[in-house]
């Protein structure tokens, strides 16, 4: 029986595909379906499954159906881990796949590491995901490192030099500051704030400081939802600082801010989800419309369709008898791929996955420009 995102509401498991004779290949998601990240986790979720069904649809893996085990972690690492443990600990499921944010992530890589089961996809930016080598971690989508050198380059080009940074006062976050003023220090410029996201500080006090420091443009690592209230609080201002964004959330983002949006500039790890190329997306379109023909196409849809995509080239690769073993390997032999316009890399010492980024631009109805 095909799930359909409104009906995964509160289930705990989704099964997608008829049933087929073979015994199914089970995945196993820890991700936000509820709290503040449940927008941009649903939206994922309902990418995964579009590309399940279709997947299903044409046959699976030599018969074999896939089928999605999904628990949600709330966007909460420490549920994370609990989620995790508990799928992994099911002999049945073959990896962890398509969480999303960076703490919820790492968190779950932790126990992939631990239990020898591959982390596959993981909707965050994080460091970690890729350094130290892991042989258990799959990330697809380009480490925020990329976004912020797009991010920086931009800034610098309009003559942006007093540049910010928002961040989670956290061993993540550390490591994201150490990046940015690297990339800066790369360009000869130094970082002029560096302001982390205290929870006991108001957004009307970190958007005081953002003020108080002659801030150009500030950009952060963070939750969608908190950046948006500092946003809000910096245009009671009557100096403004321009702010940019990492992908996360974006289209979250815009909804809280309403109008306040325009202008406002992201970058972006997946293609543009309404344009016609590349033919990933034309694809992703189609399936779905079938899933969901109501649903609004959007960059965390794509996100969790072009997951998909990647693993279901490796359970292929794998063949029907897969195991936790030969599905790490079939990744790691996905070597140079081309995903229908995007070029994937992976290898036996190399966890590259994507390394596109791109840029949109919020227009004054709440749409994106490409």
């Amino acid at each position: 029986m095909l799930c359909s995102l409104p009906l995964l509401g509160l289930l705990h498991t989704t099964s997608v595909g008829a049933q087929a004779p073979q015994p199914p290949i089970f995945i196993g998601q820890s991700i936000a379906t509820s709290g503040s990240l449940a927008e941009h986790g649903r939206g994922i979720v309902l990418g995964v499954l579009a590309h399940i069904e279709e997947f299903n649809r044409a046959g699976g893996v030599v018969g074999r159906h896939i089928e999605l085990r999904t628990l949600d972690d709330a966007g909460d690492s420490a549920k994370a881990t609990a989620n995790s443990r508990s799928l992994a600990a099911m002999p049945d499921v073959l990896a962890l796949f398509s969480g999303a944010e960076g703490g919820p992530c790492v968190a779950g890589l932790q126990v992939a590491t631990e239990l020898k089961i591959p982390q596959v996809g993981c909707a965050a930016g994080s460091p970690d995901l890729r350094e130290p080598f892991n042989r258990y971690s799959f990330p697809i989508r380009a480490a925020h490192y990329n976004e912020f050198e797009r991010l920086i380059a931009s800034a610098l080009q309009l003559g942006e030099k007093r540049i910010g940074f928002l961040y989670s006062p956290n061993p993540n976050g550390e490591k994201h500051l150490a990046n940015v003023r690297k990339l800066l220090a790369a360009k000869g410029e130094t970082l002029a704030l560096a302001l982390p996201l205290d929870a006991k500080a108001t957004p009307e006090e970190l958007a005081k400081k953002i003020f108080d420091a002659k801030i150009d443009v500030v950009f952060n690592h963070g939750s969608y939802s908190t950046i948006a209230a500092i946003f809000k609080a910096d245009r009671k201002f009557e100096r403004q600082t321009r702010f940019m964004a990492v992908n996360s959330g974006a289209q979250q983002m815009v909804k809280l801010l309403g109008e306040d949006a325009r202008g406002l500039v992201f970058t972006q790890v997946v293609p543009f989800p309404w344009a016609r190329t590349p033919n990933i997306v034309r694809d992703y379109r189609v399936a779905l419309e079938k899933v969901a023909p109501k649903a609004e196409p959007s960059f965390s849809s794509l996100e969790g369709y072009i997951n998909a995509r990647v693993l279901t080239l490796a359970l292929q690769r794998a063949g029907p008898r897969v195991t936790r073993e030969s599905l790490v390997s079939a990744l790691e032999g996905l070597r140079e791929t081309d995903l229908g316009g995007l070029r994937l890399r992976y290898g036996p010492n190399d966890r590259t996955g994507l390394s596109y980024v791109d840029t949109v631009v919020v227009k004054g109805n709440g749409q994106f420009v490409h």
